[in-house]
This record gives structure tokens, sequence and C-alpha cells, in this order.
């Protein structure tokens, strides 16, 4: 059985190249991964003034929560994430679980505008799929 996850990434640093980077490293780790368009957002509770590239990516997967969030974390490694780098408000990349099929890991997360939005044209794509002879995880 496949497991829909809600994804979401963003950087404030070397933003287009890292997002990009994940979006590939994500590609490889998920047989089916849709993303939204990358958008700029003003930081949330930092004071570093830099805003941030983020997308929003649904997937499927037979993994359960820990083995997708260890993905993510190797992933956020790969392309230079240390421990420090929250503290410095210098993220090249989060990469975080919204949600897991039915469970809500960060309600507060999902409620943000710009993965609101992300999440109805992801959804609105799969919809217009139905209409067609392809199969898409959202039929």
């Amino acid at each position: 059985m496949l497991n829909k996850v809600i994804v979401c990434l963003g950087s404030n640093r070397d933003k287009e190249k890292n997002v990009e980077l994940a979006d590939q490293l994500l590609r490889d780790h998920f047989a089916s991964i849709h993303f939204s368009e990358a958008v700029y957002t003003e930081p949330v509770n930092m004071q570093n003034p830099s805003a941030f590239l983020n997308q929003v990516a649904i997937a499927f997967t037979p993994d359960c929560p820990e083995k997708i969030i260890d993905a993510f974390k190797q992933i956020e490694r790969l392309l230079g994430r240390t421990p420090d780098d929250k503290l410095k408000e210098s993220i090249p990349i989060d990469i975080d679980l919204l949600q897991w099929n039915d469970c809500l890991l960060k309600p507060q997360d999902l409620q943000r505008p710009y993965v609101q939005s992300a999440l109805r044209t992801l959804s609105d794509a799969g919809q217009e799929n139905e209409g067609s002879n392809q199969k898409t995880p959202f039929s």
C-alpha cells in the first residue's frame, strides 16, 4: 500500500541551486512525486531578512514517517545542512514532512498561504488528468 505524503522544502541560501538539487534527490527517492512551482516567501520568526524559496510536493511511498524523515535528513546533510545553520538563520535546505496519509505532522505549516495555494494547484493538476487515459496518483 502506498502512503500519501505532503512535503515542504525551503532554502534561504543558494536558494535556486539548493531547491533544484533537493528536487532531483527527492525524485530519486520517491517513485511518484509531484512538485508545485517554487515561490519566494518572507522568513517567519527569524532575524535574517533573506527571503526563502519554498516548494511543496505530494509523493506516494510505502515508507513509514520515520524512514521518510531519515531520508530528508540525509538529503539535507548532503546539501550542506549542519546543526548550526538554524541558529545562524542560514538554511541551505530544509525538508519537512507535513502530512503522512491523514496524520497531520505539522498542522501550522500546512496552513501557510503558499502551502495551501500549492496544494490546490497540485490537486487541480491531478483532477485535470482524471479525464485523460493517463493514470496519476491523484486519480
